[in-house]
């Protein structure tokens, strides 16, 4: 779904996967040899491996990742539009302009991580950009400033982790809240598993390594940031 929203992309795929993308209409690909591996030595096994080895072997500076989920873009203000064919006749060139955009924003404040929200309500906004939040479906990655590092033996690492780490050294996360993307809303944040031993297991990693500033409700299935500016 995500290709058809954007000008033009890159699939990250397994190896054992690329003929069924390729026999599928997909040629450009970044294929993920069957044991990759990280420059830590850890095996590429999980969303956050994923990412990192994306990070690791991309020669762009800036890369935006995007899950293969996502069903449009939206601009998101006083009024809720999705960025679309029927609102906009550049439709896609917009979405591309925008991602660049924020992405050159990235470089410029020389910050390593941006992402967009999964809470897609009109509440939701009250700012053109926020400094924390948990990560949606998309994010952007300036190599030369990122500072949140893979641990292979740390079990809270995930994408509300690499965000926090940024936080602790970078201070600054970008979160755009006017542009945000639509896809598949999963059962719960931070590429984790939805299995509920291994999701109560992260959550307690999670509280362990950050303490005050990370809570979890568990009846509402809902996770807070709690860092002041």
């Amino acid at each position: 779904m995500t290709k058809n929203c954007l000008e033009y992309c890159t699939y990250v795929v397994r190896e054992e996967e690329a003929d069924a993308y390729r026999n599928a209409g997909i040629d450009d690909m970044l294929v993920i040899p069957k044991d990759a591996t990280l420059e830590c030595g850890g095996k590429v096994h999980s969303f956050m491996s994923t990412l990192y080895w994306i990070i690791e072997n991309t020669p762009e500076d800036v890369i935006f990742v995007a899950d293969d989920d996502i069903k449009r873009f939206c601009y998101r203000l006083d009024n809720y539009t999705a960025i679309t064919a029927e609102n906009y006749p550049d439709w896609k060139e917009r979405t591309c302009d925008e991602i660049l955009r924020i992405g050159q924003l990235l470089y410029d404040l020389n910050l390593g991580l941006a992402f967009d929200n999964p809470q897609m309500a009109l509440y939701v906004y009250d700012k053109e950009f926020c400094f924390k939040g948990m990560p949606g479906h998309v994010r952007w990655i300036n190599k030369k400033a990122l500072k949140a590092r893979y641990d292979l033996k740390d079990p809270a690492i995930s994408d509300v982790d690499m965000m926090l780490q940024e936080l602790l050294m970078n201070r600054v996360v970008l979160l755009p809240k006017y542009f945000h993307s639509y896809g598949i809303q999963a059962s719960n944040e931070g590429g984790t598993t939805i299995d509920s031993r291994k999701n109560y297991e992260y959550r307690c990693a999670m509280k362990n390594k950050w303490g005050k500033y990370y809570e979890f409700d568990f009846r509402k299935n809902t996770a807070k940031i709690n860092v002041k500016r």
